[in-house]
């Protein structure tokens, strides 16, 4: 076969030659070269052709994303995820058990409490409040860990203007825990995440932001069946960035100081797509 396969290819060598065309050396080394410079340039151009490629489709899929995130924000938002005021949350809730209304009354008289509630540029609301129904048990903190055992009561939030800081407070029960009577470090995390992130969105366009980092560092253990003090500051803003610190601590008796249990920091982001929704604060 190759044998055969060169006869053929010497017939042709002389034909050309025969014919006048160019010479065999010359067409084969000018064949050469132009499929050098062929694959040259298509070597060249395929990258530029997959990252133009993949860059086409990072932004498909980051347009359809913002497109999907809006318009489930903008399903909450129609559903009634912002139904309420934040002084019509304060009163929302009403104890069915003298256990729940010791712990509400706990809260309310406590001297912390008393001193947030007479500075003007604090304003009080429980923020899980403002969700309908229908969206309140799709969501973690406002559904799944609320209740007995759980979150007790929804946790009172004083939030300064311009979202500088925020101060919440709640009852913890024993149905959070990571060991018997310790409080999961996973749920102290998500009330850090929530709560720095609500304490910063005055600060940011919007008055929404998702969490971009969070660090946490456990200092001591939280007991269960405690009321517990979440605080957060804002200490950098960025056009759409806002960096926080916060804490939880145990909520003092009169004349002792809190225990710090759990110390964060974080960076939070107001999302590009929120600017195509109503503000939910």
């Amino acid at each position: 076969m190759f044998g055969q396969q060169v006869a053929r290819g010497g017939r042709r060598i002389g034909q050309i030659a025969r014919s006048g065309q160019q010479s065999p050396l010359a067409a084969i080394k000018g064949a050469g070269q132009r499929r050098c410079y062929a694959e040259a340039a298509q070597a060249a151009a395929a990258p530029k052709g997959r990252v133009g490629r993949g860059l086409g489709l990072i932004l498909y899929g980051v347009a359809f994303g913002s497109i999907g995130a809006a318009a489930t924000w903008y399903s909450m938002v129609q559903q009634g995820f912002s139904h309420f005021t934040d002084a019509e949350t304060s009163k929302l809730f009403v104890p069915d058990t003298d256990e729940i209304q010791r712990i509400e009354d706990t809260i309310n008289n406590h001297p912390l409490v008393k001193e947030l509630r007479s500075r003007p540029e604090f304003k009080e609301s429980r923020p899980h409040l403002k969700m309908a129904n229908g969206i309140r048990n799709q969501s973690l903190t406002a559904g799944v860990l609320q209740g007995n055992g759980k979150m007790v009561v929804p946790p009172i939030a004083f939030i300064e203007d311009g979202g500088k800081s925020i101060v919440s407070i709640t009852y913890i029960g024993d149905q959070v825990c990571g060991h018997p009577g310790l409080v999961h470090g996973g749920f102290l995390a998500t009330m850090l995440d929530e709560g720095m992130a609500r304490g910063c969105f005055g600060a940011l366009p919007h008055n929404i932001a998702v969490t971009a980092n969070l660090e946490v560092n456990y200092r001591k253990p939280t007991p269960a069946n405690s009321f517990l003090v979440l605080r957060g500051t804002t200490t950098k803003v960025e056009g759409r960035k806002a960096w926080s610190v916060g804490s939880i601590e145990t909520l003092p008796e009169p004349g002792e100081k809190p225990t710090v249990l759990v110390e964060a920091k974080g960076l939070f982001i107001s999302p590009k797509y929120a600017a195509l929704m109503p503000s939910i604060v």
